[in-house]
């Protein structure tokens, strides 16, 4: 699906969602509506950044680098670099002399 198609269905989800919220957070006042939806769109945008957050980490486990998690979103290597300082890090392996990226290490003790 082309990324204008993509935004296109993401700008509607998130109008229906907000409004849904809106409606359970007021009356009739054109005003407080408003103010309610600015509200509701400000709580949104925080939820989706933790959740961009956390889909980042989770790609970099299961091998994603800077370079892919860039093109996910729209940026250069050096743009995901600065987005997630420190989440892709590079450990050299002696015994092969490669540089292969790291994974920060997942919790087994669950």
């Amino acid at each position: 699906m082309p990324d204008h198609e993509l935004s296109m269905l993401c700008s509607a989800a998130i109008s229906e969602t907000a409004g849904q919220l809106v409606r359970r957070l007021t009356g009739d006042d054109p005003q407080t509506e408003q103010l309610a939806r600015l509200r509701v769109l400000a709580h949104l945008q925080f939820a989706v950044a933790q959740q961009s957050d956390q889909a980042a980490v989770d790609a970099v486990r299961s091998g994603a680098g800077y370079p892919q998690l860039g093109q996910a979103v729209g940026l250069t290597r050096q743009g995901a670099r600065r987005r997630w300082p420190g989440l892709v890090t590079v450990r050299v392996d002696h015994a092969a002399r490669a540089v292969q990226p790291f994974s920060p290490p997942t919790d087994r003790s669950r």
